[in-house]
């Protein structure tokens, strides 16, 4: 076969595309669900314990938001570099699986394996 011929299959089949700043757009909703979510609620009690008027607050809350997205994709690009896809995924199951929130996906076990017959 000729080794010359250009590859033809797609990379990185396997990992959702970036979208931004290093973040596949899984992460970026995430973020921002996150962000409004954390925004709405402090500015919204704080305003209605302030000046009594929460809408004002969840007005308030979605340019923090924006900046609260755009500042954590930047603190989590400058995690990422320089780790394989899905680094930081694999993590944040590991320890949900150590604080008892989810069930082990992985296997964690260290220690001796045997795969051997028993007579």
């Amino acid at each position: 076969m000729n080794d010359n011929l250009p590859d033809l299959l797609a990379h990185r089949l396997n990992f959702d595309a970036v979208v931004f700043c290093g973040c596949t757009m899984k992460e970026m909703q995430a973020i921002a669900i996150v962000s409004l979510t954390l925004s709405s609620i402090v500015l919204g009690v704080l305003t209605k314990l302030l000046i009594n008027m929460l809408l004002i607050g969840v007005g308030i809350a979605f340019p923090v938001a924006v900046g609260m997205t755009w500042s954590t994709a930047h603190v989590l690009q400058k995690i990422k570099q320089g780790k394989p896809p899905g680094y930081l995924k694999q993590v944040f199951l590991l320890q949900c699986e150590r604080l008892g929130i989810m069930s082990a996906i992985y296997i964690t076990r260290s220690g001796k394996w045997s795969v051997g017959r028993k007579r």
